[in-house]
């Protein structure tokens, strides 16, 4: 009979050699794995390091910015509220001398009135007093026109240039984030 032990024990040793061949190559393939999976967890680690730290310093800059805005803006609005402080101080010049010019021209009228009744009926001079009563009602009624109208014209005046210095103050950065990178 032929010996089948020495085949068998070949066929033994092949399939063990095999089966640690394969365990070896399974465990290698396992821990090449796991060093990729730990070098992509490093990766992503500093990648999201990289990401908070661009956003930081974003953050950082947009504040920057933003103060700087702030700072202008406030600047204009300071100016802008002393202009409007001596605009209202002017009109109050302005209505003072409106009123003093109108006593000085009621005094005159009175004066004028005063001198005709003391010359008498034949030295009376009704044109002059009637042309001076045209000029008391001319003055008197747009006076206090003129006065308000200067108001109203310096508040837009002033208004408008407020406007116009805020757009300015932040037009540059405006125009820095909305133009294209070169």
């Amino acid at each position: 009979m032929p010996d089948f032990r020495t085949p068998m024990l070949w066929a033994l040793c092949l399939g063990l050699a095999a089966a640690l061949l394969t365990a070896g190559v399974e465990r290698t393939r396992g821990a090449s794995a796991r060093t990729d999976a730990a070098k992509a967890r490093q990766e992503l680690a500093e990648y999201r390091s990289t990401v908070a730290e661009s956003g930081r310093l974003a953050e950082r800059a947009q504040r920057t910015q933003e103060q700087t805005w702030r700072k202008r803006v406030d600047g204009v609005i300071k100016d802008g509220q002393q202009q409007i402080a001596a605009a209202r101080a002017d009109a109050v010049r302005a209505a003072d001398a409106e009123r003093r010019v109108r006593k000085q021209l009621d005094t005159f009228r009175a004066a004028v009135r005063a001198a005709s009744a003391e010359a008498g009926p034949a030295g009376g001079s009704p044109p002059a007093e009637a042309a001076l009563d045209l000029l008391a009602n001319l003055l008197g009624g747009s006076g206090a026109a003129l006065v308000e109208l200067g108001k109203f014209a310096d508040g837009a005046h002033i208004a408008g240039s407020i406007c116009e210095r805020y757009a300015d103050a932040v037009e540059p950065a405006v125009t820095a984030a909305t133009s294209p990178s070169p």
